[in-house]
């Protein structure tokens, strides 16, 4: 298998086990209020490992993957799609600019890219209580900051240890 071909079926393993962890373990894995997201975090890790198209790509499918189970009440689908890709890419664009292959890096980015997203997508479609939101976007994102160092070294063995630009 080629270096290519396994990191695209790493990464469609990767978000297709974020996605039965997001279904099975979120609700039971609530404290004060937040559930993790484990999509949104691992869409933000392997956009680490790949340029701007790919985190993208990744992200478009995160979003439509969280957006498919959670089926916000009040629209929302796309908001969940347009904040996941928007924020991905992101730190997909960043792959020239700062060296993004260390856990510490993933922790800053997890918790900086889940607050974006989260934040991006209030203003696509706010909601009406700001501070019950505030207070629950805080929440996750520390909490996916504290999933990071469990599920980096996961996705990076998952993908290969070596990121290349031709990953889509």
């Amino acid at each position: 298998m080629s270096p290519a071909t396994r990191r695209v079926a790493g990464t469609v393993a990767a978000l297709f086990l974020a996605t039965l962890a997001q279904a099975v373990f979120a609700s039971p894995l609530q404290v004060a209020g937040a559930r993790p997201d484990f999509l949104l975090c691992v869409a933000l890790i392997l956009s680490l490992f790949t340029h701007v198209n790919g985190a993208a790509t990744t992200g478009f499918f995160a979003g439509l993957l969280h957006a498919s189970l959670a089926a916000p009440p009040a629209g929302g689908f796309g908001s969940l799609i347009v904040s996941r890709m928007l924020v991905c890419a992101l730190v997909g664009w960043l792959e020239e600019r700062l060296y993004r292959d260390h856990l510490l890096s993933a922790l800053m980015l997890v918790i900086t890219g889940t607050a974006l997203a989260e934040l991006l997508y209030f203003v696509i479609a706010p909601h009406p209580n700001i501070p019950h939101w505030a207070r629950h976007m805080g929440m996750t994102a520390l909490y996916n900051g504290a999933l990071s160092p469990l599920l980096y070294p996961a996705v990076r063995r998952l993908i290969g240890a070596h990121r290349t630009r031709d990953m889509f």
